[in-house]
Order: C-alpha cells, then sequence, then structure tokens
C-alpha cells in the first residue's frame, strides 16, 4: 500500500523525493511574484490615469459646452428682463405723472420707483451676464438688508408672474376648446 503523503500521491507539497523547497528557492519565487505584482500595479496605475485624465477632459469639454449653452439662454433672458422692466418703468411713469397731476403725496414715491426701474432696465440692457453677476455680488456684500428685500420683491414679482401665465394659458386653451365653463375677465392678470 503507497503512503498517502508519500511525493507521487496527489495533492501533495512534497517535492524532490519529499524534501521541502530550500528557503533560497521560496525567496526567489517569492521575489518573483512581488516584481510580477509590482508590474501589474504599474501598469494598471498607468491605465488607470490615462483614463482619468481621458474622462477629465471630456467632462472640461461637457462643461464648456454647457456653459456657453446656459450663457446664451442668461443672455436671452437678460433682454427680456430689461424690456419687461423698462415697461414697468413706463407704467410707473404714467402713473407718478397721474399723481402729481391730482396732487397727491404718493407721486414722488412712484417718481423714484419709475426712475430706479428705469436706471435698473439700462444697467440690464448695457451689461453682459458675468457683469451683472458681478455687480449683484456687490452690492448683495455692500448692501445687504436691501439685498435681501430686493431679493423677496423680485420673488414675489415672478411668482406672480408665473402664476398670470398660467391663468392666461388656461384661459387660452379653454378658448380654444370653446369652453365656456371658464370665467373670463376684463383685468387683464398678466399685468402688474
Amino acid at each position: 500500500m503507497a503512503n498517502s503523503y508519500g511525493a507521487d500521491a496527489p495533492g501533495s507539497t512534497l517535492r524532490n523525493n519529499g524534501a521541502l523547497p530550500n528557503s533560497d528557492t521560496l525567496k526567489a519565487d517569492a521575489s518573483a511574484v512581488v516584481d510580477e505584482a509590482r508590474d501589474v500595479l504599474g501598469t494598471i496605475n498607468e491605465e488607470a490615469g490615462s483614463q482619468l485624465s481621458q474622462v477629465a477632459d471630456r467632462a472640461k469639454e461637457n462643461l464648456s459646452e454647457a456653459t456657453l449653452k446656459v450663457k446664451g439662454l442668461a443672455a436671452e433672458q437678460k433682454d427680456l428682463l430689461a424690456t419687461q422692466i423698462g415697461g414697468i418703468a413706463d407704467a410707473m411713469e404714467r402713473v407718478a405723472a397721474d399723481l402729481e397731476a391730482q396732487g397727491s403725496s404718493g407721486a414722488s414715491y412712484a417718481r423714484t420707483i419709475a426712475d430706479n426701474a428705469s436706471q435698473l432696465s439700462t444697467t440690464v440692457r448695457d451689461n453682459d451676464v458675468d457683469q451683472i453677476i458681478a455687480k449683484t455680488q456687490t452690492f448683495g456684500r455692500q448692501q445687504p438688508a436691501a439685498f435681501l428685500g430686493a431679493a423677496a420683491l423680485l420673488g414675489f414679482a415672478a411668482s406672480r408672474f408665473l402664476l398670470a401665465s398660467s391663468k392666461r394659458r388656461e384661459q387660452q386653451l379653454a378658448a380654444a376648446d370653446g369652453n365656456s365653463d371658464t370665467p373670463t375677465s376684463t383685468y387683464d392678470v398678466g399685468r402688474l
């Protein structure tokens, strides 16, 4: 009967007629494994660095394209905003004139609002988006209370505008469908 721990037995860890490998052989094998691992890690690091660089380049390109698109849209909205603020300034100018004709003490306040709205319209129209942002940041740092008040006022105006726009659209859709259940008003909801 053959020894199950012999050199010829399957799964045996013994080599060279039952002798264990010497320490020099083990050191050489371990050194070879370490060298191979270093080579593999070096290759992985190079590939990862290359791929990371490519991803970063693509991200920069995409960010640049998105920035250009956003600036284009912002410029369009800036011009629309300047026109709307100019319309508000004109309306306030008419209100101030009417109040002055009536001798009302509120005429000076209406005139001040009209003048400020006109200046704001000119500023928005004459500057690009980056300049407007820089001016807004400077104003926010110098006059934080006024900045917060203006932000609240703009938020209120924007919500009124969106509400009026949605109501006007509903009325237009109802009129197009011939639905007479929708109440109509002579009051222009979109006018502030």
